[in-house]
Parts: structure tokens; sequence; C-alpha cells
């Protein structure tokens, strides 16, 4: 037998041998592209710098080609335990990213250095039970019934779920911030959360939440030395076609030190939704957050880092338009009135329909106005309109995975900032591969 044969056989049997462990691995993610014309901001100023690429005030319009890659690794070492690493690259055209170290990035030569790190944990299915636990960098939230407010983010710390008898269970400790490790000034995030499936048609969940922050700056929404706690409701139904659904969510913040930051609130968000056969669903979404009229301004609901408030409305402007990459995000209404103190009232139509030729619609119209009571020290805009917007998506999907579309919004907005103000839009052309 010769040397060559020998080799060739030793390095097939090498490669047999991995097989069964490379089967374990799993690379999912997605390769989005988008080509975006938008309004940049409005002499509102400030209150649309969320809605503003470039941060430019002097030009009216961005044209600009955004590009992001998505990475999740998943490695089964057997059946119980599981290694995540989910990572994400920013390539805009011709420019770099906010997140380019070095390197030219999206421009000529690329070369950039900027790959992040989203999550990156361990989850272990607990053998003979219903429970599995999930240590690391991870996405962690309220839930879809609260619509991405309070929080929805990535976040360390470590989570448990599993059934209690017919009650699923859910329970978190994440660390936001760690202060001086000889001194408790850490931001610490603590979450229990219970779902009840009472049958097929009926389900309702409860969450308590609390943001304890000992530090001495702000952290994502939560004021200094401040125990924010959240109390939450929800329930859906089902029959037939037809479902309805909604949450409510309290909000008591309690100062440590300082009784200027007390503060209390409540959400209420209510859905309805239709499936209209032949592809077709429809849902309607009502929202109501009180304006704060405390004299220390915070009984509110504070902005938070999260940036994917109202993410199911097939909304781009008033709303989050959930395929935005390093663009503008959207919800001006939450940013602008509810975040400011302002509440904020709303209703939304939104729906999708299964197109023949594997070609879809998705559509989008929301209106939106203040809330009744004035802030104590601010301008007084009672039952101002903030504007309505209508948004759509056409698209179609090549080779099952090639999904090429185009999406626009349009919002015209209302007496709320002012009657100077142009109308804002937004138009984008995406190639979009999820794998």
């Amino acid at each position: 037998m010769s040397k060559f044969l020998k080799v060739m056989i030793v390095m097939l049997t090498i490669a047999a041998m991995a097989v069964p462990a490379m089967a374990e691995v799993k690379l999912n993610g997605y390769y989005r592209i988008q080509g975006t014309s938008q309004s940049a901001t409005a002499p509102a100023g400030d209150l649309f710098k969320n809605f503003d690429f470039t941060n430019n005030k002097d030009a009216s319009t961005r044209n600009f080609l955004d590009q992001r890659l998505r990475l999740k690794v998943s490695n089964s070492l057997n059946d119980n335990i599981t290694v995540v690493w989910y990572g994400e690259y920013d390539m805009p055209w011709g420019d770099k990213s906010a997140r380019t170290l070095s390197g030219s990035g999206g421009e000529l030569s690329a070369d950039g250095i900027g790959l992040e790190t989203k999550n990156a944990y361990i989850d272990f299915k607990v053998p003979n039970s219903t429970w599995t636990v999930r240590t690391g960098i991870q996405g962690f939230g309220l839930g879809a019934y609260y619509d991405g407010f309070v929080t929805q983010d990535d976040m360390n710390g470590i989570k448990a779920q599993g059934m209690i008898g017919q009650v699923k269970l859910t329970t978190g400790w994440f660390k936001w911030k760690e202060g001086a490790w000889d001194s408790s000034d850490d931001v610490d995030y603590y979450s229990l959360a219970g779902a009840y499936k009472v049958n097929e048609q009926f389900k309702f969940g409860l969450t308590a939440d609390l943001i304890k922050n000992d530090s001495t700056v702000a952290v994502n929404g939560t004021d200094a030395k401040t125990d924010d706690l959240y109390f939450g409701a929800h329930a859906d139904y089902v029959m037939g076609n037809i479902g309805f659904a909604g949450s409510i969510l309290f909000r008591n913040a309690s100062g440590q030190d300082d009784s200027t930051t007390d503060g209390d609130t409540f959400m209420i968000n209510l859905y309805s939704k239709f499936d209209l056969g032949a592809g077709g669903k429809l849902r309607v979404h009502g929202i109501y957050m009180p304006a704060d009229d405390s004299a220390n301004g915070k009984d509110r609901f504070a902005a938070n880092q999260t940036g994917w408030e109202l993410n199911g409305d097939n909304l781009m402007i008033f709303g989050t338009d959930v395929y935005y990459n390093n663009g503008s995000q959207g919800a001006i209404g939450v940013m602008g009135s509810a975040y400011q103190g302002y509440g904020m009232m709303g209703v939304t139509v939104s729906g999708s329909y299964k197109l023949p030729e594997a070609s879809y619609l998705k559509y989008g119209a929301g209106y939106f106005m203040a809330a009744d009571d004035a802030p104590t020290n601010r301008v007084a805009k009672d039952d101002s309109d903030l504007g309505y917007e209508v948004a759509a998506q056409v698209g179609k999907k090549f080779a099952e995975k090639y999904d090429l579309s185009l999406r626009g919004a349009f919002a015209g907005l209302g007496d709320f900032y002012g009657t100077n103000n142009d109308d804002l839009y937004k138009v984008v052309a995406m190639l979009n591969v999820s794998f």
C-alpha cells in the first residue's frame, strides 16, 4: 500500500469520526441590505433626532445603503447542553458603521474591525424535568403583550424557565451595571412571570419586575438610587377566527434617598386579532399612557435604550420599523410625547396577506394623540394631535430564501409638533436572506 493511500485513509477516517460532532453545530442568522430614502429631521429639533441617520440638521432628506450580517452559532454538546454565540457586523456602503473600530468598514478596501457579540450563553436542560437554565448574555424583556416597553434587550444574567403544575414560570436576574466591586452601587434587574393556559382558547399571565438602581447615575430610564417596580397582567382569548388580548402594566418608582424620584404610572394595551382566511391576517391595537401631571415630573414611563417600542404594528415612523439596521428606528410619538410626560393615546390597524407566487403584502395605519392633562411646568398640549401614519410593504421570495421587498411610510404631523413642520416619509428597498 502506497504512502499516499495510507495518508488518504487516515484523513478519511478522521473526517468520518468528525461528522457526528459537526452535525450538532447549527448556523442561523440573516443578511440584510437596505436602500433608504427618508426625511431626516423637522423644525421640532431633538424630538426627531431618532429619525435622523447622520444627525445633520441642515439637509431635508437622507439617502443611504445600509448592510448587516448576523450569525448565530449553536453547538449542542448533548441532549441537555447547548452553547450559543450570536454576532453582528454592520457595513454601510461607502461608510463606516458606528462600531467600526479600525479599517475602512464599508468604504474602499473594507477590512473593517467591528464584529459585535449580541448573545453568548449556555442553555442547560435539567434532566428529567421541564426546566431549562440559560446563563450569559441573552435577549430578555417583559414580552410581546407589553409591546417592547420598559426593556426588551440583550443583557447579562441568568434565566430559569419551567413548569410548576400547569403554570409556566420564568424567572431571571440580570446585571445591567457593575459599580465598584467593594460597594453596593450596581444596577440589577429581577423578573418573575407566570403564564397559565386554561384551554386552547384562553390563557393569561402575570409579571413582577424590579429594576434596582443603587448607582449614582440613571440607567435605562431608571433614576439613580431608585427602585422601579413593575406589575403586569395579560390575557388572551381566541374564538374561532377572532381573538382578543390585552395587558395592563403598573409602575411604582420609590426613591431610596430622595422622595422627588417617587412616581407612579400605568399603561394599557388592547388587541383584536382576525384570521381572514386565504393567508390574510388583521390586528387592531389600542394603547393608552396617561400624561404626567405630578409636581416632580416622575409619574411617567421613562425612555429606555431598548429601541423596540410599538414593534408589532407594521409602522415605520410612529411605530418601530422592525427591519431597521442603522437608520431611523421610528417610534417618534413614544419618544416625543409619552417619554416627555405628555402621555399618548393611539389606535393602529395592521395586517398581512400571502399573495400568489411566494409574494406577500404587509400594511399598517395608525393615529396618535397626546393624553388629556398637561405636564406640570411644561407647555400645555392637552389632547394635541400627534398625527397619523400609513405604511405598506410588498415583497417576493425567490428560491424560498431570497426575499426582495419594497416598503414605505408617510406620517402626517399634528399640532403637537407646531404648525410649520414638514410631514415625514421613509421608503426602503430591501434584500433580506434568513438562514
